[in-house]
């Protein structure tokens, strides 16, 4: 499937679905569409801005999708909602300012000091600028220049 077929499908897919997350307390962290193996996936993945996510939350958003994911697309494929895991993706300006203080990895579109993958501490977060703490630098990283991020887990946080 084509790239943007698949994007349009995505954006459709977020649209129906963030309405629903709303009405029970929820946002939707990410949406994925892809083919894994001989498989289509529909993945989304919600969050409670500060309690976790149960089998009942993803239960109610799952059925309450279902049908309607289901006439947007015309193969057969599995729907997964579920958490987005203590390794969260960060894919927003709000994700950023919601999670200074956390360790996360970037991967940047081009290098910056000679690196593309960088990990620390996020400072802060202003005016479109990821302030991110490693290894005894303060790096300035443009929004913009983000190709992927997480939170970083470690086992020392239980």
């Amino acid at each position: 499937m084509e790239k943007n077929a698949k994007a349009a499908i995505v954006e459709k897919i977020w649209d129906l679905t963030t309405p629903v997350a709303s009405e029970f307390g929820l946002d939707i962290v990410d949406i994925e569409y892809l083919q894994d193996g001989g498989y289509w996936y529909v993945r989304v993945y919600i969050e409670k801005p500060d309690a976790e996510i149960t089998l009942v939350d993803c239960a109610n958003v799952s059925n309450r999708i279902e049908e309607d994911v289901d006439a947007l697309i015309d193969k057969k494929f599995f729907l997964e909602v579920s958490s987005p895991g203590i390794e969260r993706p960060l894919k927003s300006e709000k994700d950023f300012i919601r999670f200074v203080g956390e360790k996360a990895r970037l991967i940047l579109k081009h290098k910056l000091e000679d690196s593309r993958n960088w990990t620390g501490e996020i400072s802060s977060f202003e005016n479109g600028i990821i302030y991110l703490s490693t290894d005894g630098k303060k790096l300035e990283i443009p929004f913009s220049e983000v190709k992927k991020a997480n939170l970083v887990f470690e086992f020392g946080d239980l």
